[in-house]
C-alpha cells in the first residue's frame, strides 16, 4: 500500500435502531485507540490525486495539535442549513487526531440519540437524513466549540466533484459523488491512470538495464562460417 499506511475497508451489521450510516461513530472511535490519526471516506468518496501524502493535506488544511475533528462543510443549499442556519458538514470524509477530548467528542456523538436530556431530540436523527450528520451538525459541534475543535475544510477542496461544480463543490482533493454514485469506478480508475502511469513509465527507463538486453545478432549471422545459401 502506498504511503505506508494501515488500510481498512470496515463492515458493518445491522444497527437496528439506527441507521446504518451512524456506523462510522463507533467505528472511527474504536481505530483511535490504536492509531494517532484516522481519516475516515465514505465508499462513494476518492482522493484526487492518491500520490499525495495525508500529511501534506493536514499541513495545506492546517491541521493543527489541538484540532480534534476536520470536515468539509456541504452545499450552501437550504436542505443543508441546520436549526440555526449553519451548513452542516459532511461526514463522508473525516480527520480525527487522538487525544482524551477528540474521544469525548465521539463517546457524545454516539449516545446523542439516547441523551435527549443533554441533546434534546437528537433521537430524531437516528433514522431520519442526515442522520449521524446532521446529529452532529445540530448538537456536536455546538458543545465542542473551542477555536481548533472542529475545522471545517472548504466544500470547493474535500467534497462534491467535477459533475456538481455549480454548487461550488468540485472535490479539488477529495471528491464525493453523492451526486453521481455511478462514476465512483470510473474516478478511480482515471485517478490510476492519471496519476500512476507516468510514475511507471518513468520508473520502466530508469530500470530497463536491468531486463532489457539490447541483442544486435540474434541468430549468430555475424560469426563464423556465414550461412549457406539456400538449395533449389
Amino acid at each position: 500500500m502506498i504511503h505506508g499506511y494501515d488500510y481498512k475497508l470496515v463492515t458493518v451489521s445491522n444497527l437496528g435502531e439506527r441507521h446504518g450510516t451512524w456506523s462510522k461513530v463507533p467505528v472511527i472511535k474504536e481505530a483511535l485507540r490504536h492509531h494517532q490519526f484516522v481519516v475516515f471516506m465514505d465508499a462513494d468518496a476518492t482522493f484526487h490525486y492518491p500520490q499525495l501524502p495525508l500529511e501534506w493535506l493536514f499541513n495545506y488544511w492546517d491541521i493543527t495539535p489541538d484540532t480534534l475533528i476536520a470536515m468539509a462543510v456541504d452545499p450552501n443549499d437550504p436542505e443543508n442549513l441546520d436549526a440555526r442556519g449553519r451548513i452542516f458538514l459532511n461526514t463522508g470524509f473525516i480527520i480525527a487526531q487522538q487525544s482524551p477530548r477528540t474521544m469525548e467528542l465521539f463517546e457524545a456523538w454516539e449516545s446523542c440519540p439516547e441523551n435527549n436530556v443533554g441533546f434534546p431530540d437528537c433521537s430524531w436523527w437516528s433514522f431520519h437524513w442526515p442522520h449521524e450528520q446532521g446529529a452532529f451538525g445540530t448538537h456536536i459541534r455546538y458543545l465542542f466549540n473551542q477555536p481548533e475543535d472542529v475545522k471545517e475544510l472548504p466544500c470547493a477542496e474535500a467534497n462534491g466533484c467535477p459533475d456538481v461544480a455549480n454548487t461550488g463543490c468540485i472535490g479539488e482533493f477529495v471528491q464525493h459523488w453523492w451526486a453521481r454514485k455511478d462514476r465512483v469506478g470510473p474516478a478511480v480508475g482515471e485517478s490510476i491512470i492519471q496519476n500512476f502511469l507516468p510514475q511507471l513509465h518513468s520508473l520502466f527507463n530508469q530500470l530497463s538495464h536491468s531486463f532489457v538486453d539490447n541483442v544486435d545478432d540474434p541468430f549468430g549471422v555475424g560469426k563464423g562460417t556465414p550461412p549457406a545459401e539456400p538449395s533449389e
